[in-house]
């Protein structure tokens, strides 16, 4: 599946408040089994989480983070990590990755941070808020799916569901 297949524009059932206005957010899939090492490493990035409350992690913002590029007609999503942090995190603890993800590592820094992965789709949507850029909900399943099979693979546990904030945002 292409980039258009694996993002969308879209309100999030899980993350539904009852409220009658909800809010569209951009929903980015993730498959942890892929071949893509960027999205290996944003999944090895999640688990880098730190448990505030039960059951709930934080990431911090040099840990994984999201910038949006908008043009005419197309919004593009990059999800970023500091190169320290991938470092660390490909060197202690998936060396059997450092070799497919050297070219992410190699490449140019964008505002300071390793780009893991880019993903872009045609739409008017703009998700800057008054306070920012809106936060990026990750959806992990293995395999690739459609919007529909990863909402109803998070309801039946099959899937994990994580928000990601701005990159550099209280750094």
């Amino acid at each position: 599946m292409g980039d258009a297949e694996q993002m969308w524009i879209t309100v999030v059932p899980a993350l539904e408040d009852g409220e009658e206005d909800e809010a569209e957010l951009v929903l980015v899939g993730i498959d942890p089994a892929s071949g893509d090492p960027g999205q290996r490493v944003v999944d090895m990035l999640l688990d880098r989480g730190h448990e505030g409350e039960e059951g709930v992690f934080y990431l911090l913002p040099f840990d994984l983070g999201v910038r949006y590029e908008r043009t005419v007609d197309r919004l593009a999503v990059l999800l970023l990590t500091s190169p320290e942090v991938y470092d660390h995190m490909v060197r202690e603890y998936r060396e059997d990755l450092a070799g497919a993800a050297a070219h992410l590592r190699g490449a140019p820094l964008v505002d300071g941070g390793v780009l893991l992965l880019r993903r872009e789709i045609t739409t008017d949507f703009d998700p800057a808020t008054g306070d920012g850029n809106q936060p990026v909900v990750l959806l992990l399943r293995e395999g690739p799916a459609t919007e529909p099979d990863l909402f109803s693979a998070f309801d039946e546990g099959e899937a994990a569901l994580a928000v990601v904030g701005t990159w550099g945002e209280d750094e």
